[in-house]
């Protein structure tokens, strides 16, 4: 009874939306225009068929979280840097993204990549002994992506069994969703699903993708992306030197009154309400032991059934800052070995910034990359990707 009321709901959802979507939903999602590739915004992000086409021949995704969002107003960011050049990057999370999300998202866009490379950039932040939290995953699950990756036939049956049971575990705060995962299960993996299984599958994932065309095409349009729009001018590689040289004095303006390297607003933002809290606060810290790193296996594992080349960055954490928080040195030593160990065991390839804690001009705030931070990341995405293009 509970499965026909599931399937009758999800029908009539169907039915009563899909006269007034399908005539928006049935335009093209392919935008050919570099705002979308650099857009950081759910309705992209949980919406892998958009993604797909989009990427064009010598697009390289690059999976990260908050500092998308962090530097776009600056000449630093990624998508002013590597405007022009002969390869793109599509730029794929937002804060709280994490591995486990962006191995389900790579395993789903997986077959629409022509190139064999992927990018993951790595903050410490998500090592943390808990891991993601099962409520800031669930707020970011793709059930759409999620399906992609169980159609994927080059993904292994272990790799789904780990995404499939971790996502599981993660979804607890919503037993709804939860429940429709199952249901995906049954169809799609273990193929025992019941007729009444098969006809809501059918009339949800219709419903669902029609819901996710419209709203990324209203948003997509509230942002200024444009269907065919121009291209940019070709460029030669940047001048690094210049760059870092540009960040110096520019990051110099910027941090004027404070021992930790921010931005001055972001200290008195932080003065004002954590300065003291703060102080001393993790001294027993330790990012070795974590969930994360299964998730992170996962990814890399991603790579390897799809015949993926990956590149890992591993960012530092603001120096000045965690000495104040007494984050033992020798802990943080261990984590970025830790990382160092994964890239050579799985055959990543790395671009280690750990040695940049104490950069002047590196970070924005207590976590986030600005000025020198950019240029540097930026070069290290410039030297995996120029290569192939």
């Amino acid at each position: 009874m509970k499965k026909l009321q599931a399937f009758g709901l999800a029908l009539l959802l169907f039915l009563c939306t899909a006269t007034g979507l399908h005539v928006l939903a049935g335009r093209r999602l392919e935008f050919n225009d570099p705002k979308f590739n650099a857009w950081v915004n759910d309705e992209k992000l949980l919406y892998s068929r958009a993604i797909c086409e989009n990427l064009g021949p010598n697009t390289i995704p690059v999976f990260g979280s908050s500092e998308f969002r962090h530097g776009r107003s600056t000449p630093y960011h990624a998508a002013k840097v590597l405007s022009g050049q002969p390869f793109q990057l599509m730029l794929i999370g937002a804060g709280y993204y994490q591995s486990l999300f962006h191995a389900t998202a790579l395993a789903a866009i997986g077959p629409a990549m022509e190139q064999d490379q992927a990018v993951l950039i790595l903050s410490p932040q998500w090592f943390k002994p808990s891991g993601v939290l099962p409520e800031v995953y669930t707020s970011r699950f793709s059930e759409y992506n999620f399906v992609q990756m169980l159609k994927n036939d080059k993904l292994s049956q272990q790799t789904k069994e780990y995404i499939i049971q971790r996502t599981k575990q993660l979804l607890e705060p919503d037993p709804a969703m939860g429940e429709r995962v199952e249901l995906y299960e049954r169809v799609l993996v273990t193929k025992d699903a019941s007729l009444w299984d098969k006809l809501h599958y059918k009339a949800w994932t219709t419903f669902l993708e029609e819901k996710m065309t419209v709203g990324l095409l209203l948003k997509a349009k509230a942002a200024g992306i444009r269907h065919d729009a121009p291209q940019p001018t070709p460029r030669p590689a940047p001048d690094w030197a210049a760059l870092e040289t540009q960040a110096d004095a520019d990051g110099a303006k910027a941090n004027t009154t404070n021992q930790f390297g921010m931005n001055d607003d972001f200290y008195f933002l932080y003065k004002n309400t954590m300065l003291k809290s703060k102080k001393d606060s993790m001294k027993q810290a330790d990012y070795t032991q974590s969930p994360e790193y299964g998730d992170l296996i996962c990814f890399l594992n991603v790579c390897r059934d799809l015949g993926i080349r990956p590149l890992l960055v591993s960012l530092p954490v603001n120096g000045p800052w965690y000495d104040y928080m007494g984050f033992p040195q020798q802990n943080r030593q261990a984590y970025y070995q830790k990382i160092r160990d994964i890239a050579a065991e799985y055959g990543a390839e790395l671009a280690d910034l750990s040695t940049e804690e104490y950069t002047p001009h590196f970070f924005e705030d207590n976590t986030h990359i600005a000025w020198k931070g950019w240029v540097k990341l930026n070069e290290s995405l410039y030297r995996f990707a120029a290569p192939a293009a």
